[in-house]
C-alpha cells in the first residue's frame, strides 16, 4: 500500500509538470532534459521535510501556550467520554485523565498538535486547488484527532491493566504510529483528492 501511495504521489508531480507519457528525464522528442529522475523521486520528500521543518518550529513555538493546554484539556475531556462508553469509570479535571487506580497528565505531545501541523503543511506545500486542499485539511484534522483519542484510550487502558507495557507503547508504538498515519494520509490525499491529474 505504501509503495502504491508513494508510486501514485510520483505519478501525480509528474503529471502536474506537463510529462504525462514522457520519460522524467527528457523534455520530449529531441528536447533537451528537463528533470533528473532523482528529482522527480525526491519531490515528495522535499515537500514532507520542509513541512516537517516548518511544523516542529510552529510546535515548539506554541508549546506551553494557551491554545495548546486548551487542546490538552480538550484531549482530556473527550478521551474521558470515550473510555467511559466503554465500560471505564473516569473524570477529566483539567488535563488529568484519572479512574479509581490509574491516573494521568495529557501534555502536549498527547495531543494531535504535532503530526495535524506536519500534515497541514505537506498540504499547503503541495501544488493542488484550494478546494482540494481545504478537503485535504478536514480530512486531516478530523482522522488524525479520531486516531490519536484512541491512542490516548488505549494508552489508558494499558496503564491500568498492564502498566510494565505503558512506556513501550507510548514511546515507542503509538508516537511511531501516528507519524506514520499522518505521512501515509497525506500520501493517500495527494494519490486520490489532490485534484492533480492528467487533461
Amino acid at each position: 500500500m505504501l509503495r502504491h501511495c508513494i508510486e501514485a504521489a510520483m505519478e501525480s508531480i509528474r503529471s502536474q509538470s506537463g510529462e504525462s507519457g514522457l520519460d522524467p528525464g527528457s523534455g520530449g522528442i529531441g528536447g533537451p532534459p528537463r528533470w533528473g529522475g532523482g528529482r522527480a523521486i525526491m519531490g515528495p520528500v522535499a515537500i514532507l521535510a520542509a513541512s516537517l521543518l516548518v511544523a516542529l518550529a510552529i510546535y515548539f513555538g506554541f508549546l506551553g501556550s494557551s491554545w495548546v493546554d486548551w487542546v490538552a484539556r480538550w484531549t482530556a475531556s473527550w478521551t474521558s467520554v470515550g473510555l467511559n462508553v466503554f465500560g471505564f469509570s473516569t473524570t477529566a479535571n483539567g488535563t488529568i485523565l484519572a479512574s479509581e487506580g490509574f491516573a494521568v497528565s495529557i501534555v502536549a505531545e498527547c495531543t494531535a498538535v504535532g503530526p495535524l501541523v506536519l500534515f497541514m503543511g505537506a498540504v499547503a506545500a503541495y501544488p493542488s486547488p484550494m478546494k482540494s486542499k481545504g478537503f485535504g485539511l478536514l480530512l486531516g484534522a478530523v482522522v488524525l484527532t479520531a486516531v490519536n483519542l484512541f491512542r490516548i484510550m488505549s494508552l489508558f487502558w494499558i496503564g491500568s491493566n498492564y502498566p510494565e507495557y505503558l512506556d513501550i507503547a507510548h514511546l515507542l508504538v503509538w508516537q511511531s504510529v501516528i507519524i506514520l498515519l499522518a505521512i501515509l494520509l497525506w500520501l493517500f490525499w495527494v494519490d486520490r483528492l489532490a485534484g492533480v491529474r492528467n487533461a
